[in-house]
């Protein structure tokens, strides 16, 4: 039997959307008033009547839990349901030059970007729904999570609110979770855990390392590397107990920085490579070539210890600082320095804006045009953010994307 929904004329449903609104500014819940004028304008040229307000009377929202601003999400996911927002039939996945649906999650300086993603047939991504969440230190501490239920919950928050429940999820982690390095394959004795000189460049104790290997191509005229990229089991086994109460099905867990530099490694020539990856407190560094023989090196400091209202002296006195440590590097490997350092990473958003110049001898991944992506901010339905700029995640997030599926 189905049930009856109580039919509002349009006076006591604007009223009602008012009050909604006045409740969501009393949470202390961020607004864009504009996108409200819109909305509701959008409305009263409707001829339809709508029937919401049962749904709203009926939400429970916990106003002392972190995901509290989710009201204001539930609210729009419910208007794209009655399709008042024009731009939301044009990203509808239905279209057919889309073909694969997918659930995207990054995670890296405290913050949690989910996407919503279409896959075309041609590798191209198109972004129809964006969310970022802050993460407290007693969710998700320095090295694992801590709060398995909690986590799984923000989670599940973001996958209802984007509409993808049932789609696969990619999850991408900070590259300052995984530590890698590289061994000739006739140094070893077994490409396993249990290889003593395997064991000995794990940062970790062999009780709570988990390794991934990856072989390189064989080439007759070139050693053969194997890659050995070493994470904490207790880390990975917080994140797959959080992945097991979402209960969706996984496309895979990995560390973002490898595959960005695979890809580089591929794209152009040159006898060595180096990748770094910004984040707030900390710089990863893979040095590498196309033998497979890469290594990662962790820097002791990131993007906010150089943050200050003048951006060009910030990026110098960054950048001037990394190089300095990557010769350092060098000079102990007698290894050549390349002549461009390719640069990766949230913190590159707060060093400087997308249009700056990043100083000699440094390259912005994202504008060597390695990814194939639409983000139209303007243009989806949901795109709430906490960070000013995420433009350099999602050009990696393509990046990974393409070269992984």
């Amino acid at each position: 039997m189905k049930k009856k929904l109580l039919k509002i004329n349009k006076n006591n449903y604007l009223q009602s959307l008012r009050s909604i609104i006045d409740f969501i500014k009393k949470v202390s819940v961020k607004i864009k008033a504009n996108k409200i004028s819109n909305i509701l304008g959008k409305f009263k040229k409707s001829k339809k009547y709508i029937y919401l307000l049962e749904k709203f009377k009926k939400l429970n929202i916990d106003r002392n839990s972190s995901r509290k601003s989710f009201l204001f999400n539930h609210f729009y996911k419910q208007l794209k349901k009655i399709k008042l927002l024009d731009n939301y039939s044009k990203l509808n996945s239905t279209n057919e030059k889309f073909n694969q649906k997918i659930g995207i999650l990054f995670y890296a300086d405290h913050k949690l970007l989910m996407l919503s993603v279409n896959i075309s047939i041609d590798n191209k991504m198109f972004i129809n729904g964006v969310t970022e969440i802050p993460i407290p230190t007693t969710v998700i501490g320095d090295s694992l999570v801590e709060d398995v239920n909690e986590l799984a919950n923000i989670t599940l928050d973001g996958i209802n609110l984007l509409e993808i429940d049932d789609c696969p999820l990619l999850v991408i982690l900070s590259s300052s979770f995984f530590t890698l390095s590289s061994f000739p394959i006739s140094d070893l004795k077994q490409i396993s855990e249990t290889d003593k000189k395997i064991q000995s460049k794990s940062p970790y104790l062999p009780s709570n390392s988990i390794i991934e290997f990856k072989r390189s191509a064989s080439n007759k005229n070139s050693e053969e590397y194997v890659q050995a990229i070493y994470s904490s089991k207790e880390l990975i086994k917080s994140w797959t107990d959080t992945l097991e109460i979402i209960d969706s099905p996984i496309i895979g867990l990995i560390p973002q920085s490898p595959c960005i530099f695979d890809v580089i490694s591929k794209q152009f020539e040159d006898e060595n490579y180096v990748l770094i990856d910004i984040e707030t407190n900390v710089t990863s560094v893979l040095i590498g070539n196309k033998l497979s023989d890469l290594s990662s090196h962790k820097l002791p400091f990131g993007s906010s210890l150089y943050v200050s209202s003048n951006l060009k002296e910030t990026s110098k006195n960054y950048f001037d600082r990394v190089l300095n440590s990557i010769k350092i590097i060098f000079d102990e490997s007698s290894k050549k320095l390349p002549n461009n350092i390719y640069v990766i990473g949230r913190g590159l958003d707060h060093l400087m804006d997308k249009k700056s110049l990043l100083p000699k001898g440094f390259k912005r991944v994202s504008q060597l045009n390695l990814s194939n992506y639409s983000y139209v901010p303007q243009k989806i339905l949901v795109n709430e953010l906490v960070s000013e700029s995420i433009f350099s995640s999602i050009d990696s997030i393509s990046i990974i994307v393409k070269s992984c599926l």
